[in-house]
């Protein structure tokens, strides 16, 4: 579901671009900047900003995760001029980040049948 509203957040969004190839770090700061373009681009549903609220907080979560003393904002600006000189498409980063996203909510997900109340001896 968080794909499928990132990718309709950002169908009309920049023309294609080669894909360059990120680190880690890169990647998930991308993945920030991506989902702070679809936020200011207004017009979301509740549920899609909602989603896009989510996915930041996952994205800003894997940064300081993998380098608690990472700089945010300075990581953030270098991405973000990174994406605009590259003329990165929106839509495909947007897939890209949304795809991590939906397999980690299909991962998290209950299996069918399993109570979310624990049974009582």
């Amino acid at each position: 579901m968080i794909l499928s509203l990132l990718l309709s957040a950002a169908a009309t969004q920049a023309p294609a671009a080669a894909p360059a190839r990120l680190s880690p770090e890169a990647a998930d700061a991308r993945c920030v900047v991506v989902l702070g373009f679809i936020n200011a681009q207004g017009k979301l549903t509740p549920e899609r900003a909602e989603a896009v609220k989510n996915g930041t907080i996952y994205y800003l979560g894997k940064l300081r995760g993998r380098n608690p003393g990472v700089n945010l904002p300075a990581t953030l600006d270098a991405a973000a001029k990174l994406a605009t000189a590259q003329k990165v498409n929106v839509g495909s980063e947007a897939q890209r980040c949304g795809s991590e996203l939906a397999q980690l909510s299909a991962a998290t997900a209950r299996p069918a049948g399993v109570s979310a109340t624990p049974r009582k001896p």
